[in-house]
């Protein structure tokens, strides 16, 4: 296992990024969490939040000098946040190791950082906000609601748990061949948000159906339609990370699911039959 070093990671108060700090902090390392918590929640650091190792620092990528600041103290830079920032000049000028998260990995690669591109990534800890397709037709499953399809529903998907997303972070973090590489991290198995919605309804029990609504930008080029989405257009292709580093997702898409499936039915509220569900307590109210 590598030496104990200090970690960098902006964005860590976020999905995949406290799943990372959890891990790294698993394996002996100390870290240095920045996010302004516009996307993250402290709550996501609640398994960690008593390790001594870990640090909290509520501030923004855009703030150059805490950056700076920051950047010296530690060892390498994970960059998750959704705002490029100054951390990668920062990382780079003070001779740090870099990973960042990217929407196209390709050509991004530079002076020595790592880049990579995450597939549709799921698990606990997602904002409803950011869900992906996946959990939101699972939520709308569980409640025996009908699955809202929109477009023609061919849109390609690849769904990957994130604790394989933060083994192959963990990978190439601790690979000297990585520097200077882009890597794509996305599940095995590609379907379609179609065919996704059929089988969500088959390992539900069937109660739901599919809904079609329209969508403007089916009639744009996919290339169009992935810069309005902020998704890069071109496949998803894993080979350079599994060669690299051996790396190969453990949870498949049925795997996927049925965790999707049972948060979702964990997280529904209880209702008895032949009761209602309390109503909401008026404005400036408090339901106790």
């Amino acid at each position: 296992m590598p030496a104990p070093a200090t970690y960098l990671v902006t964005g860590g108060a976020g999905f995949i990024g406290s799943h990372l700090a959890d891990a790294l902090l698993g394996r002996g390392h100390t870290v240095v969490v920045l996010d302004d918590l516009s996307t993250g929640a402290r709550a996501n650091l609640a398994a960690s939040w008593s390790d001594p190792r870990l640090r909290f620092v509520r501030g923004s990528v855009l703030d150059e000098p805490l950056v700076d600041e920051l950047t010296a103290r530690c060892d390498a830079v994970v960059h998750l946040a959704p705002v490029t920032g100054c951390v990668g000049a920062a990382a780079l000028r003070l001779g740090r190791a870099l990973l960042v998260a990217a929407a196209d990995a390709r050509g991004e690669a530079a002076a020595g950082a790592v880049v990579v591109r995450f597939g549709d990534t799921v698990g606990p800890r997602q904002s409803p906000v950011h869900a992906t397709a996946l959990t939101r037709l699972v939520r709308r499953a569980v409640a025996g609601d009908a699955l809202a399809v929109h477009g023609d529903g061919t849109r390609a998907c690849r769904f990957l748990d994130v604790t394989d997303a933060v083994a192959a972070l963990l990978a190439l973090l601790s690979h000297p061949g990585a520097a200077g590489g882009a890597f794509d991290i996305a599940g095995a198995e590609e379907t379609t948000v179609m065919a996704l919605a059929e089988r969500v309804i088959a390992r539900c029990g069937g109660a739901s159906t599919i809904s079609h609504f329209p969508c403007v930008v089916d009639r744009v080029p996919h290339e169009t339609y992935a810069r309005i989405r902020g998704e890069a257009a071109r496949p998803f292709d894993t080979a350079p990370l599994r060669e690299l580093t051996g790396w190969r997702p453990a949870r498949g898409l049925d795997d996927i699911l049925d965790a999707a499936i049972a948060r979702a039915r964990a997280e529904a509220p209880v209702v008895l039959p032949g009761l209602r569900a309390p109503a909401a307590a008026p404005a400036g109210q408090h339901r106790v």
